[in-house]
C-alpha cells in the first residue's frame, strides 16, 4: 500500500501542509502565508499522489473536509491575496470544528472525496467516547520525545517569522507523530498488545472478501455490517429495507431475563431466584444485586457478575491446585443457545448470527497458517462479539435491552450454579467474573469438580476451558497478578505494564517493580533504582477549561505556566506541580492544589530523550507508591 502521512495547521495568517512519504523518507512542506503562495504547488502535488491514502488523525472529520473545500473552490481566489486565502481557509476550518462539536453530518462523505483517506482516529475507534485520546496523548504513551501543543494560537494577526517557524516545526511534530502510530496500528512495533496485529490489512482483507468498505471502520462498526450482511442475507432483503432503529421497551421483568434451566439448592439462593424474578426494571434501570454466599460478596450488574476481592495472595501447595474455568464465547453461546434475539428482527437474526458463530469456529484452526482465513476469521470474531454491545446502544439497529438484560443475567445466574454447586462440595471459590470463576480445590476433589462440570455444562449447553495458576495476588478485583503453572503472567489494574494507547501508563515502572517482587522475589527499590528507561517513570496531566497547571520554583518562586498536557517525572530537584483554576471557573473546586501531595518536587519534561540522565529521579516517590500496594496486601 502506497500512503502519505499529513497533517494541515490551519491560521487566520498562515495555511500550512505537512507531508511525509515514509517510501522515500521525504518531507513535503506547502505554505501560504504572506511570504508565499504554495496552494497550486500543493494541488499539483495531491493529482501526482491522487492514488495514495492519505494518512492522518482524525482528518476525515477535519483534514479531509477542509482539503476538499480547497480543491472546490479555490479556482475562485484567482485575484485573492495570499492573506485573503489563509483567512478564508480558517474561517472554514472553523466552521467544520463547529459542526463537529454539535455532531453536524461532515459536508464531504468519505466516498466523495478527492483523496483516499487513512483515518487512524476512526481505525482504533477513539471517536468513541470512552477510548477518546488526543495525539498529544499518544505522544505520552507511544513514548516519543516531543509532545508538542500548537505554540501559536490561530487566530493570531501580525505573524513574526520566528512564530511561522515554530507552527511549521510543530506541524512536522504532529505529521511524525501520526507516522508513530501508523506503525503501532500495522503492527509494526515492539509493544506486546499490538505487534504482528495489522489493522490496516485485516480491513484489506475484509472488504476483498466480504465487499464491506471498511478502511476507516472501527472493529465495532465493522462487526455491525457483517452482522448486516448476514440478516440480509437471512431476510432476503437489502440495506436499504434494514430497520433505522430498535425496539424500545418501557419496561423489562427479570423473569423474562432468565433462562429455564437456572436452579438452586440452598435456601439462599433459591430465594434470592425468587425475589429478583418479581423485580421490573425501567427504560434506564440498571440491574444490579449483591448477594454474600459462603464468605464471598458476588456483585450482579450490567456488566457482569464478580466478586468483592479484597486484597489477599492465594498459592497452590502439594495438596490443593488454583484453577481458573471460563465460559468458551459466553454472551454469544448464551444468545445462540437460548434462541436469544431483538424482537423486531425475528428468528432470522438468530439464524445468521448463529452461521457466523459457527463459520468462525470452523476456521479457527486454519487461521495461523492462512492470512486471507485469518482475516475472515477476525471480521467473523469482531462481528459475533459486538452484538451484546449494540442490543443496548439505543442508536443501533440491533437495540433491544431486553436482549442485553437476558444475557447477563442467565450469564450471572449460570455462573452462580456452578459456584453453588462448588462450595456445597467443599471446593472454595476465589473470585468469579463475567465468564468465569476460579477455585483453591483440595486434589482429592478434583474428580468431584470435573463431576460437577460436566453436570453444569450439560445443564446449560456452554462450555468450560481450564487455566491453572501456581498463584494470585489481588490488591482488588480489578487489580491483581496472577502467576500460571506454566509461567505466563495474567495482569490486571494496579499490575499491569502494558497498556492499550487510549489509557493512562503513568509511573509504569511501579507496576514493573511489583511483578518482579511477586514473581521473582525481587526488591522494589532493587528494580526501580536499576531501571533504565526514563520514559516508565513519566507521569502525565491534561489541563481543561476549568484548570491549568503551573510550576513553583521553590527557591526562586518563580512560576512557570504549562499548556494543555505536560509530562513530568517526580525529582531531586525540580518545581511544585500545581493544579490552578482558572478565573471564569465556577465549580466548587479548591483554587489550587497539588498535583502530589507532600514535598514532592517535579521535572517537567515534554522534550524527553532516551538518554536523558536519571540522576535527577527521585527513586524514593516510585518505591513508596508501590510499596503502598504491598503493604495493603500484606497487611
Amino acid at each position: 500500500m502506497n500512503i502519505l502521512i499529513y497533517d494541515i495547521e490551519t491560521m487566520q495568517e498562515l495555511f500550512l501542509v505537512g507531508v511525509y512519504n515514509p517510501n522515500t523518507d521525504m518531507y513535503f512542506e506547502f505554505e501560504v502565508s504572506k511570504h508565499c503562495n504554495q496552494l497550486d504547488g500543493f494541488i499539483k502535488f495531491t493529482e501526482t499522489y491522487k492514488d495514495y491514502y492519505w494518512v492522518g488523525y482524525n482528518n476525515i472529520r477535519f483534514d479531509s473536509q477542509v482539503l476538499e473545500w480547497i480543491f472546490r473552490n479555490n479556482e475562485n481566489w484567482v485575484e485573492c491575496g495570499a492573506l485573503e486565502i489563509t483567512a478564508k481557509i480558517a474561517q472554514k476550518a472553523a466552521d467544520v470544528i463547529h459542526d463537529a462539536n454539535f455532531d453536524v453530518f461532515p459536508e464531504y462523505k468519505e466516498e466523495w472525496l478527492s483523496l483516499k483517506q487513512i483515518d487512524l482516529f476512526k481505525v482504533n475507534h477513539y471517536d468513541n467516547k470512552n477510548r477518546m485520546v488526543s495525539l498529544k496523548r499518544l505522544e505520552f504513551e507511544m513514548d516519543l520525545e516531543n509532545i508538542e501543543e500548537m505554540p501559536i494560537h490561530h487566530s493570531k494577526i501580525n505573524m513574526t517569522d520566528e512564530e511561522i517557524r515554530l507552527t511549521k516545526d510543530y506541524c512536522r511534530n504532529d505529521v511524525m507523530a501520526t507516522y508513530s502510530f501508523y506503525k503501532v496500528t500495522i503492527g509494526d512495533c515492539d509493544h506486546p498488545l499490538y505487534r504482528g496485529n495489522n489493522q490496516i490489512e485485516l480491513r484489506q482483507d475484509i472488504e476483498e472478501e466480504f465487499g464491506i468498505p471498511c478502511m476507516n471502520y472501527s472493529d465495532s462498526k465493522i462487526g455491525d455490517e457483517m452482522i448486516k450482511k448476514y440478516y440480509c442475507l437471512e431476510k432476503r432483503i437489502t440495506y436499504k429495507e434494514l430497520p433505522k432503529k430498535g425496539f424500545f421497551r418501557k419496561e423489562i421483568k427479570v423473569k423474562n431475563c432468565i433462562a429455564n434451566y437456572i436452579t438452586f439448592f440452598t435456601p439462599e439462593l433459591r430465594d434470592f431466584h425468587k425475589r429478583i424474578k418479581s423485580i421490573s426494571l425501567g427504560l434506564i434501570d440498571d440491574f444490579k444485586e449483591t448477594i454474600h454466599f459462603y464468605g464471598n460478596a458476588y456483585t450482579f450488574a450490567k456488566g457482569g457478575l464478580h466478586t468483592e476481592n479484597s486484597a489477599k495472595i492465594f498459592e497452590a501447595d502439594e495438596d490443593h491446585l488454583i484453577v481458573d474455568w471460563d465460559v468458551s464465547s459466553y454472551y454469544p453461546a448464551i444468545i445462540i443457545n437460548n434462541g436469544r434475539y431483538p424482537q423486531h428482527l425475528g428468528k432470522e437474526f438468530l439464524t445468521g448470527y448463529k452461521k457466523m458463530f459457527e463459520k468462525r469456529l470452523e476456521l479457527k484452526p486454519l487461521a495461523k497458517k492462512d492470512k486471507k482465513i485469518k482475516g475472515i476469521v477476525g471480521a467473523l470474531k469482531l462481528a459475533v462479539n459486538s452484538v451484546y454491545g449494540k442490543s443496548s446502544d439505543m442508536q443501533s439497529w440491533i437495540y433491544d435491552r431486553q436482549l442485553t438484560m437476558f444475557t447477563t443475567i442467565t450469564g450471572e445466574l449460570s455462573l452462580l450454579m456452578l459456584i453453588e454447586k462448588y462450595e456445597l462440595a467443599g471446593i472454595k471459590v476465589i473470585s468469579a467474573n463475567t465468564d468465569g470463576v476460579t477455585v483453591i480445590v483440595a486434589k482429592d476433589l478434583i474428580e468431584k469438580m470435573y463431576v460437577i462440570n460436566k453436570w453444569w455444562m450439560d445443564a446449560t449447553q456452554y462450555e468450560l476451558e481450564r487455566t491453572d495458576y501456581q498463584k494470585i495476588i489481588f490488591s482488588t478485583v480489578n487489580d491483581y497478578i496472577a502467576i500460571k503453572t506454566d509461567g505466563e503472567i495474567k495482569k490486571k489494574g494496579d499490575f499491569l505494564t502494558d497498556f492499550e494507547l487510549h489509557k493512562n501508563k503513568s509511573a509504569r515502572v511501579c507496576a514493573i517493580a511489583l511483578e518482579q517482587y511477586f514473581v521473582n522475589s525481587v526488591p522494589i527499590e532493587e528494580t526501580i533504582k536499576n531501571h533504565k528507561n526514563i520514559y516508565d517513570f513519566a507521569l502525565r496531566q491534561k489541563a481543561s477549561k476549568d484548570f491549568h497547571y503551573e510550576g513553583v520554583n521553590k527557591s526562586t518562586g518563580n512560576k512557570t505556566m504549562y499548556n494543555k498536557l505536560i509530562r513530568y517525572y517526580v525529582s531531586k530537584h525540580g518545581e511544585k506541580l500545581l493544579k490552578v483554576k482558572n478565573e471564569e471557573c465556577d465549580t466548587n473546586a479548591a483554587d489550587i492544589s497539588q498535583v502530589e501531595a507532600g514535598e514532592w518536587v517535579m521535572h517537567v519534561c515534554n522534550h524527553l530523550t532516551p538518554d536523558h540522565p536519571l540522576d535527577n529521579v527521585n527513586y524514593d516517590y516510585y518505591i513508596d507508591r508501590a510499596n503502598k500496594i504491598i503493604h495493603k496486601i500484606l497487611t
